[in-house]
């Protein structure tokens, strides 16, 4: 499904892409992004000057960002390394880790340890890291800055101890830091630990230690998702969620409701933390829209800035994610199966915590091919983002 605002283009038009984070249902933009690719010619430049990501949308929006300076080959690769996914490549799924970490676990719970002495997470992502230094050449992001195809790359990651949402952004010099409430921009060289950082899922994956404060998952204090490409200059956007927008219904009154379990709980957590604030921050920015439409001159003024109207496409799966999830549920290797089973995950109230978590290739594959097919049903609208005369042929 997609949503589309019609504006006047500002002048000049500068186009981000805003990557939310969402584990492995981050498959989908891959799908959108081929089908994005396959609009555009062979030799077209980078449609994407400003590229912010959060979570596993910043290892999708490093990928991008990397391979600026020839988009055609990157979307290729990001779709290859989707495609071929396996649990094994994000985190530990031999037995012997599980069973450590399950007692681990039930040790601190029968204790009273989750202080500091505690388990630090429920998966040991290490393979991560070894994905992203095999993968992930951010050596290049400087690279398409320097020539131009580039505007800047921003990665959102949160503070446990500031309590800061924190989009450290790599960019053209131009570009300056910004503080607002619980919100800084920080100007630094995008590395590993700042990727790491951004999808350290809290509780899932360990916090990761970066610039003498530990951090977690970019989404936990993420109120203002659309914000950062802003700052760095963008006013056309482009968003792609992860989550279908039909909302479920209410159980009737004679239903049976079982209580929730903590797979289901994690799951929920998950949703909140993922989804919610950027569905807000659409419905603001929106708003912000229509106001500016009502005035005289399309613009607010105010003592140290100005509003702007910005047009935006956002396009998300048109189908239940967590369906598709449930279907190749019995993919996950058997290790894992039996933890998530244990933790209530794997019965049908815990379907979003295993969409978050099933990076195997047949789940991946068919929320690409979700992707691609969603983002060609939007052709035109994204052709009348992107300026693309050829895209609605």
């Amino acid at each position: 499904m997609y949503w589309f605002l019609r504006k006047k283009k500002p002048s000049p038009p500068l186009n981000g892409i805003i990557l939310p984070g969402g584990g492995a249902r981050n498959a989908y933009q891959a799908g959108v992004l081929k089908a994005i690719a396959e609009l555009l010619p062979e030799d077209a430049k980078n449609p994407f000057p400003v590229i912010c990501g959060t979570s596993s949308g910043a290892l999708n929006a490093a990928i991008l960002a990397s391979n600026a300076t020839r988009f055609q080959e990157g979307i290729a690769h990001l779709t290859g390394l989707w495609e071929n996914f396996s649990c094994d490549k994000i985190f530990y799924t031999d037995t012997w880790t599980a069973v450590k970490s399950g007692l681990r676990w039930a040790t601190a719970f029968a204790t009273a340890s989750l202080g500091s002495s505690g388990p630090r997470a429920l998966l040991d992502n290490s393979p991560q890291r070894v994905l992203i230094e095999s993968h992930i050449r951010l050596a290049r992001v400087q690279h398409a800055i320097d020539s131009g195809a580039l505007r800047a790359l921003a990665v959102t990651a949160s503070s446990y101890s500031s309590g800061h949402s924190i989009s450290y952004f790599q960019g053209i010099e131009e570009l300056r830091p910004w503080e607002r409430a619980r919100r800084l921009g920080i100007n630094q060289e995008i590395s590993i630990d700042h990727l790491m950082a951004s999808s350290a899922i809290p509780l899932i994956f360990p916090a990761v230690w970066l610039n003498n404060e530990y951090h977690g998952d970019g989404s936990m204090r993420e109120s203002a998702p659309l914000s950062p490409a802003l700052h760095l200059g963008a006013n056309r956007l482009l968003i792609i969620g992860v989550r279908n927008p039909v909302l479920d219904t209410a159980p009737r009154a004679e239903e049976h409701v079982p209580y929730p379990s903590i797979g289901q709980i994690t799951g929920y957590m998950l949703d909140t933390l993922f989804m919610d604030s950027l569905d807000s921050d659409i419905e603001r920015m929106s708003r912000i829209n229509h106001t500016i439409s009502e005035t005289p001159d399309k613009r607010v003024e105010f003592e140290d800035t100005a509003l702007r109207p910005i047009e935006f496409l956002m396009i998300s799966p048109s189908r239940d994610v967590r369906e598709i999830a449930q279907r190749h549920a019995r993919n996950f290797p058997r290790s894992v199966r039996v933890l998530l089973k244990g933790l209530g995950a794997l019965s049908h109230e815990g379907r979003p915590l295993v969409s978050y978590l099933l990076f195997e290739s047949g789940f991946c594959r068919e929320l690409i091919e979700l992707g691609y097919q969603d983002g060609l049903n939007a052709r035109a609208e994204i052709a009348e983002l992107l300026d693309i005369e050829t895209a609605t042929t």
